[in-house]
């Protein structure tokens, strides 16, 4: 896949799914955003210390950014990218990951990491411990653009 530009539109919806797989979608688009002629624009796809969705993601999957961000840019659409996640995942892998990034709300997140969250997502503090925070991320891509995503 090619690169992509997120100054000109958000990565797709944090409650995007994938052949089942959540969160998919939208850390495929963040990766293309770290290819050569992509803009992240301040997205994060991999936190210093992993502790993003697409590290959470690599953690309970076992499968390292380096061999997720080589797929994508060698695949020719997402579906290729799904083909080999269910290639070398099973299903309990992908229930688990599913349950734990829709289960994880704002109030999960400790120090450190809910400091930098605050940063990158000011909006956040505004919403309720209980948000989501696939709703956190949707709702800040909404304020970003204008309420457009």
């Amino acid at each position: 896949m090619g690169p992509l530009d997120l100054t000109k539109a958000p990565p797709r919806s944090a409650r995007a799914e994938l052949a089942g797989i959540a969160y998919l979608p939208r850390a495929i688009d963040k990766i293309r955003a770290e290819l050569p002629g992509g803009n992240l624009d301040g997205y994060v796809v991999m936190g210093e210390d992993g502790s993003t969705m697409t590290g959470g993601f690599c953690r309970v999957t076992g499968i390292t950014h380096d061999e997720l961000a080589r797929v994508v840019a060698d695949a020719a659409d997402d579906a290729e990218v799904a083909q080999w996640l269910h290639d070398r995942l099973d299903d309990a892998v992908i229930a688990k990951w599913n349950e734990r990034y829709y289960g994880t709300t704002i109030a999960h997140i400790k120090s450190p990491v809910r400091e930098r969250m605050f940063r990158a997502h000011p909006g956040a503090a505004a919403l309720a411990e209980t948000t989501p925070l696939a709703d956190m991320f949707d709702a800040d891509d909404a304020a970003a653009f204008g309420g457009v995503t």
